[in-house]
């Protein structure tokens, strides 16, 4: 084998490590917004240590907060071994090399957002931030192994990903509306509203004080309108226009599922029952929400049509 060839290559290690790392940063970001709903950031006083130990107390708080913390030191391993050999051995194919090198560098803001958080606490603005930069993190890296494991055996097809087709930019539209809902409920909602977490999709929530701050409820009252319809008309898009693309298909039926979940969540959440547990559920599906928008654009890209 020719080293270019070999430079243009998907190995299966290659792509076992960029499942690892995508599956790791899915739970790392759960785990965030479990950290936020459960009130347990401020748990563990001291970073990266819990009171100066290895093992935190026996307290649920603490625990959740050092499982967090956990999860972020055996996550970035992976991204950044993802990122060397995507680079070295497939360095040809963009978007498997590409995206993994670019969630290394947002990688480090997101564990320096950690440490603040939990040393001298984030402003809203700087929580946002940090929320953004996660969810993209997940965004690149779930490109990234769909790209590779989507056509391991012609890699140079790997690198057909198009946003030219109209049910692609609408899957774009609802990707970037959710995200734009999601970090949008951390600037609008005051200290104390669960919607400064992540999620949900159907929350409105009581803003800061300020004219400001009702603007920006505005906006994203209009935003998750907007969001709810594309995830709905995308369902019945793929029904229609890619019924043969079963990958497709089946990341626009969990989308809506999804979608109508966040929106069930966001109700009983509005009508007093923000338990635990529901808000557990609600982060879980946001995140999931999510994964399955970002794999709707990848696999409606992917899709190769007759010239």
């Amino acid at each position: 084998m020719t080293t270019h060839a070999a430079n243009n290559g998907i190995s299966r290690s290659h792509r076992t490590v960029l499942l690892t790392a995508t599956a790791m940063t899915a739970l790392l970001v759960t785990m965030g917004g479990v950290v936020c709903v459960t009130e347990s950031g401020r748990a563990c006083p001291d970073w990266p240590r819990c009171y100066g130990q290895v093992v935190p107390p026996m307290r649920a708080d603490a625990i959740i907060e050092y499982t967090h913390r956990l999860f972020a030191a055996l996550t970035s391993p992976f991204i950044i071994a993802a990122a060397l050999v995507g680079w070295m051995k497939a360095s040809a194919i963009r978007w498997v090399s590409r995206p993994p090198v670019l969630a290394v560098v947002l990688l480090i803001a997101v564990v320096a957002f950690g440490a603040m958080a939990v040393l001298r606490g984030l402003p809203p603005w700087a929580a946002a931030l940090d929320l953004g930069l996660a969810l993209i993190v997940l965004a690149l890296m779930l490109t990234s192994t769909i790209v590779a494991f989507s056509r391991p055996d012609t890699p140079r097809l790997a690198d057909r990903l198009s946003f030219s087709r109209a049910f692609v930019r609408l899957a774009l539209v609802a990707a970037v509306g959710v995200f734009a809902v999601f970090v949008g409920g951390v600037l609008v909602a005051d200290g104390g509203s669960t919607v400064r977490c992540l999620g949900c999709l159907g929350v409105r929530p009581e803003p800061a004080a300020g004219g400001f701050g009702r603007w920006l409820q505005f906006a994203r009252d209009a935003i998750s309108g907007v969001a709810a319809v594309s995830i709905a008309a995308l369902l019945i898009a793929a029904w229609w226009s890619e019924r043969s693309d079963a990958p497709v298909r089946r990341s626009a039926i969990a989308a809506a599922v999804l979608g109508f979940a966040q929106i069930a969540i966001g109700a009983l959440v509005m009508m007093g029952g923000a338990t635990i547990p529901l808000l557990v559920a609600s982060v879980g599906t946001a995140v999931a929400l999510w994964v399955s928008l970002v794999a709707l654009v990848v696999f409606g890209g992917l899709a190769l049509r007759p010239a």
